[in-house]
């Protein structure tokens, strides 16, 4: 690090090199704290909850999302808890919403699910003056269409959680103001993040299989069991703000969805046959490209269940239950041949749909859940494994540790990449493991080894 200090002060590398550096090492220290925080996600003690998949609000890093797999969400701000004990700084629990288990959908009939509740449903609508900028939620005016008729509110009395697990969440990208959820109850809710209760919900008529959104915030993708991916425009969203990519023949369901975090129109999908391929939303409905090894028209062999772009846009990771993980350059003129991570393995990924979160790209590194039961970290430049983590088995801030059982398995990644806080570098993971004494998925802190 000081040799990298050094040659920035003589200016043969840029402030962006200096500050890649100092992830590394800081992501280097984080793999060496052996003994994570350790965080339940629910607060129903007597129900067994997994956690399905987490997010870190990218406008402030300051707010964690945690999903489980019974539909219930809940809301951390980090470093707000003071310990008597120790003096340190924990996150805390702020918001906590959880299905009503006696409001099953299977148990509601039809003419119930139909009926829409007094509340007329509310338009996303951004505006801005010369010092800040604002959000609204403002009734429609115009009559529910039939398309949104299946999709309207719940009935009064009702909780405002998926009735199922919710597979994907993802924050607004503009603030922290609003996040998204899908969910295996087919729908998809825009959570007012204050106030913490869904605000608009779309039943988009199949299970949600994963969600992002792009930079500028105004769409989301959905990845869902239909074969096409589906465009939510958020200033449209109640009348016909529901678009598909692609109308022609699309072979396999769509497994994984994601935008380019430096060219928002550009959208890339993986599907069950593992056809990877990009959109350019620009282009009506048109497919840019389809992502091919040489001699196939696929990218995988089998289902392509993930992805992650770099910060940059430039390059794309795949990862497939193939066995492989690729790294492409998709937006090269010439598509050259991928860059194989890792050795072939069909053990590492042999379950299409265990999690929806599977990769995450950090600089150099890719961050792989495994179906070992474990993290894998791949370097990229050389394309072979750096590190890996383990399911912890001691923890800094709980007397009893949550059970490591047998078909226990890491679900949500999340990373906290702004090093200007006080904590630094951090790195969530989230588990389908129990703890021992409340039955609850569990959400590990990973710290700098300093800490």
């Amino acid at each position: 690090m000081n040799h990298t200090i050094t040659r920035y002060r003589l200016g043969d590398v840029d402030g962006s090199a200096l500050v890649r550096s100092g992830r590394e090492l800081e992501f280097a220290k984080i793999l060496e704290y052996d003994a994570p925080r350790c965080y339940t996600h629910s607060k129903q003690k007597r129900v067994t909850t997994g956690v399905t998949c987490l997010d870190l609000d990218t406008a402030t890093g300051r707010l964690l999302l945690s999903c489980g797999d019974d539909g219930s969400v809940s809301l951390w701000a980090l470093d707000e808890r003071l310990s008597r004990s120790d003096g340190r700084l924990y996150s805390k629990r702020i918001s906590y919403e959880a299905r009503n288990r006696g409001s099953d959908p299977v148990l509601i009939s039809p003419a119930k699910r139909m009926k829409t509740s007094s509340q007329e449903p509310r338009m996303v609508h951004n505006f801005e003056t010369r010092q800040n900028k604002f959000r609204m939620y403002r009734q429609s005016s115009a009559p529910v269409t039939d398309a949104f008729q299946s999709a309207a509110t719940e009935p009064s009395g009702q909780t405002q959680a998926h009735h199922f697990a919710i597979t994907s969440a993802r924050w607004y990208a503009v603030d922290n103001g609003m996040f998204f959820t899908g969910s295996n109850d087919c729908k998809v809710k825009i959570w007012d993040t204050e106030a913490f209760e869904a605000v608009q919900e779309i039943d988009l008529g199949h299970r949600i299989n994963q969600l992002d959104t792009e930079t500028d915030g105004t769409y989301i993708i959905a990845a869902t069991e239909d074969i096409y991916p589906r465009l939510l425009d958020l200033r449209t969203v109640v009348s016909s703000g529901i678009t598909n990519l692609s109308h022609g023949k699309m072979n396999g369901e769509i497994l994984c969805c994601k935008t380019n975090p430096s060219k928002p129109h550009i959208v890339s999908t993986g599907t069950s046959h593992g056809k990877v391929q990009l959109w350019d939303l620009r282009m009506a409905n048109r497919q840019l490209r389809a992502l091919s090894q040489p001699g196939s028209d696929l990218a995988h062999s089998k289902s392509c269940n993930d992805m992650c772009w770099d910060e940059t846009g430039t390059t794309l990771a795949t990862t497939g239950t193939d066995g492989r993980c690729y790294v492409w350059s998709p937006l090269s003129p010439k598509l050259p041949a991928p860059v194989q991570i890792g050795p072939v393995d069909p053990m590492r990924n042999r379950y299409r749909k265990r999690t929806s979160q599977r990769l995450l790209r950090m600089d150099k590194f890719i961050i792989h859940n495994t179906d070992y039961g474990d993290i894998q970290i791949f370097e990229t430049k050389q394309g072979k494994l750096w590190n890996k983590l383990d399911l912890p088995t001691s923890f800094s801030n709980v007397k009893s540790p949550p059970a490591k059982k047998l078909a226990s398995f890491f679900t949500g990644m999340a990373i906290q990449r702004n090093m200007t806080n006080s904590t630094g570098l951090r790195l969530y993971l989230g588990t389908n493991a129990p703890n021992t004494d409340q039955g609850n998925g569990c959400i590990y802190e990973y710290l700098p080894s300093s800490i």
